[in-house]
C-alpha cells in the first residue's frame, strides 16, 4: 500500500513539471517577430559639431515573442551589415522609439566603432530585443545610411591626452590623459611636467586621433588659445618657457586651452578644519622641486584626513578636482563619490606627488 501511494507521489510530482515544461514550449513554440520599420537615420545623416545639441529621434516596431513577457529594445550599430562588431548604444527605448543626441552619436561612431573624422562612412543599425533568460534575442533587419562623423576634441575627455617635445611624453604614454572636472562636464584638466622649450599638441587617443593645436596666439588679457577646428586643425603650442609643473585646463563650451603654473593645495581637517576659499593660501601650497620634479609640502598637520585639490580658472568648486593616493598611486575624483579616505598621523609630515610617475608619499 505504501509503495502504490509513492507511486501516485511520484506522478504527481511529473505532472506538475511537465506542466511548466509545456509554458516553456508554448513560448517557444510562440511566433517570434523581431522589430521591424526602422526610421529616423535615413539614406545620409548629416551631422556636425554646429548641431551636436540638436537631438535625433529613431522609431520602430517592436518586436514580439507572441505572449505577454517584459522585453528590452536596444540600439546596435556596426560597419558592416553582417555585424561582425556590433556596438550597443547605451541609451533606452521609450515610446518605441530612441532619441539621443548628434554629440552622442558622434561619440559612438568615433570611440566605439572607430570611425575617422571628416570621412563619409558607411554605418549599419538594428534594433536588439531581449526578454527572460534563456529567450532567444531577436534582431531587426538591419538599416543602412551614410553619415561623416566630425572632429569633436573633447567627446572623451578620458581619452584625451598631450604629446610634443615640450612635455616630454608621448601620446601612448596615459599618464598624460586629461582628468574631468566634477560636475563641469565642459572642462577637464591635467598637470604636466614641461620643458623650458618645445611645444605639445592634442589627440584623442593614443593613435593620435583629433590631433588638434592652437589657432592663432594667446589672448594678451587672459593667457588663454583658441583650440583649432575640423577646419583649421591648429598650430603647436608652445611652452611657457619656464621648466616645471603646470596645469592644463581645456573648456570645451568656449574652445579654450589655459596653461598655469600648478596650485596645489590641502585642506581639511588636517589642518585645523579650514577649507577653501581660507585654506587657498601660500602655508598650505604645495612647492616645487624642480630638479627631482616634485611638488612637496613640509608642515606641521594634525591628525585626520588628507584632502588635497587643484586650483585652476577652468575649475568650480575646490572638490571638482580632488584628488589622493592609494599604495602610493595618484587617484582622481573626477565626477565619482567621495574618494576613500586616507589619515595621517599628528606631526609634521612632508607630502611628496610626482606627476610623471603619478606616485604620492608621505614621509
Amino acid at each position: 500500500m505504501k509503495n502504490i501511494k509513492y507511486i501516485l507521489i511520484l506522478l504527481l510530482a511529473v505532472s506538475l513539471f511537465s506542466c511548466e515544461d509545456d509554458d516553456i514550449i508554448k513560448l517557444n513554440d510562440s511566433n517570434y517577430e523581431p522589430a521591424s520599420n526602422i526610421t529616423g537615420f535615413g539614406s545620409t545623416l548629416n551631422i556636425s559639431k554646429d548641431i551636436k545639441a540638436e537631438s535625433i529621434k529613431i522609431t520602430y516596431t517592436p518586436a514580439s515573442y507572441g505572449v505577454d513577457i517584459v522585453t528590452t529594445h536596444q540600439l546596435q550599430f556596426a560597419t558592416s551589415n553582417d555585424f561582425a562588431n556590433p556596438v550597443t548604444f547605451d541609451i533606452g527605448a521609450a515610446d518605441d522609439s530612441f532619441t539621443f543626441t548628434v554629440g552622442a552619436l558622434n561619440e559612438l561612431l568615433t570611440e566605439s566603432l572607430l570611425l575617422p573624422v571628416d570621412v563619409e562612412a558607411n554605418v549599419s543599425a538594428r534594433v536588439m530585443t531581449y526578454s527572460l533568460s534563456g529567450v532567444d534575442t531577436l534582431y531587426s533587419e538591419p538599416v543602412s545610411f551614410a553619415t561623416t562623423p566630425y572632429l569633436d576634441i573633447l567627446f572623451a575627455p578620458e581619452t584625451f591626452y598631450l604629446f610634443g617635445d615640450g612635455v616630454g611624453r608621448v601620446a601612448q604614454n596615459n599618464k598624460l590623459k586629461f582628468n574631468k572636472v566634477h560636475s563641469e562636464p565642459d572642462d577637464s584638466w591635467t598637470i604636466v611636467w614641461m620643458e623650458a622649450n618645445g611645444t605639445f599638441k592634442l589627440c584623442s587617443d593614443e593613435n593620435y586621433k583629433g590631433v588638434i593645436g592652437k589657432i592663432g596666439d594667446a589672448d594678451p588679457a587672459t593667457g588663454e588659445y583658441t583650440l583649432g577646428t575640423t577646419d583649421n586643425r591648429g598650430e603647436d603650442i608652445p611652452v611657457p618657457g619656464t621648466a616645471g609643473y603646470y596645469t592644463v585646463g581645456v573648456n570645451l563650451a568656449t574652445n579654450k586651452l589655459l596653461i598655469e603654473p600648478a596650485n596645489i593645495y590641502i585642506t581639511g581637517p588636517t589642518i585645523g578644519n579650514v577649507w577653501p576659499t581660507s585654506s587657498v593660501v601660500d602655508d598650505n601650497k604645495f612647492k616645487l622641486d624642480a630638479e627631482n620634479k616634485k611638488m612637496f609640502l613640509t608642515k606641521s598637520l594634525q591628525a585626520g584626513e588628507l584632502r588635497l585639490h587643484v586650483t585652476h580658472p577652468y575649475i568650480g568648486d575646490w572638490w571638482h578636482a580632488e584628488f589622493l593616493f592609494f599604495d602610493g598611486k595618484i587617484v582622481y575624483r573626477e565626477a565619482g563619490d567621495d574618494q576613500e579616505r586616507v589619515n595621517v598621523n599628528a606631526g609634521e609630515q612632508t607630502i611628496e606627488l610626482d606627476f610623471i610617475n603619478q606616485t604620492g608619499k608621505i614621509k
